[in-house]
């Protein structure tokens, strides 16, 4: 049973991406299951590609090709790394974008972007964690309403409006907290307890 385990496939956790230029981005470098830009392709023996986070589930339940409905076990998978190499060389803007994050780059980069984004959530301190779960709330309860806020501003807009092709989102204005944060250099540890310690 331990065994079994450790030879399935395991899928990570899916993001947000944003392409610069969607309508670019060829049609082959779409999944044919979930219609989107491949992630973590996957190329069957019959010479199918899908992504990682498709074809696992699918095989789970019918051990055939969606494609052609030749039989497929997940063993008989590879990682499609011609597939993955270009779609790495479309430009992408960061995840973090409607945090303030102004990086625009090729997606092979967006990881190592990510790992040192100062908008991260796991990079940033506690006093600036509670102020992105306030603007988190802000959001949510706009959308419920169905409106988007622009965080940097007051303005709103209608969610028709919104909609549309996948439009790059504009990079939301800092707030000064992170614009001290981002700017301390050295002193940011300073910054972090002075903030920690005040009440407000």
């Amino acid at each position: 049973m331990f065994k079994k385990r450790k030879a399935e496939v395991e899928v990570e956790e899916e993001e947000e991406r944003y392409f610069l230029n969607p309508n670019a981005v060829s049609r082959h470098l779409y999944c044919s299951v979930c219609q989107e830009v491949f992630i973590e392709p996957q190329r069957a023996p019959c010479g199918h590609s899908f992504c990682k986070k498709c074809i696992v589930p699918w095989l789970k339940r019918s051990k055939t090709c969606p494609e052609d409905r030749k039989p497929l076990q997940i063993h008989q998978l590879h990682f499609d790394f011609i597939l993955a190499n270009i779609i790495g060389d479309q430009m992408v803007a960061c995840p973090y974008r409607t945090s303030g994050c102004e990086f625009i780059g090729q997606l092979e980069r967006l990881t190592a972007h990510k790992k040192g984004c100062d908008f991260n959530p796991q990079n940033l301190p506690k006093f600036l964690l509670a102020n992105k779960e306030n603007e988190i709330k802000a959001v949510s309860h706009a959308h419920s309403e169905n409106k988007v806020v622009c965080l940097d501003t007051t303005s709103e807009v209608s969610s028709d409006e919104e909609e549309g092709e996948s439009s790059l989102p504009t990079p939301a204005k800092p707030s000064l907290k992170m614009r001290l944060f981002r700017n301390g250099g050295d002193q940011r540890q300073m910054l972090c307890s002075m903030f920690s310690n005040s009440k407000t």
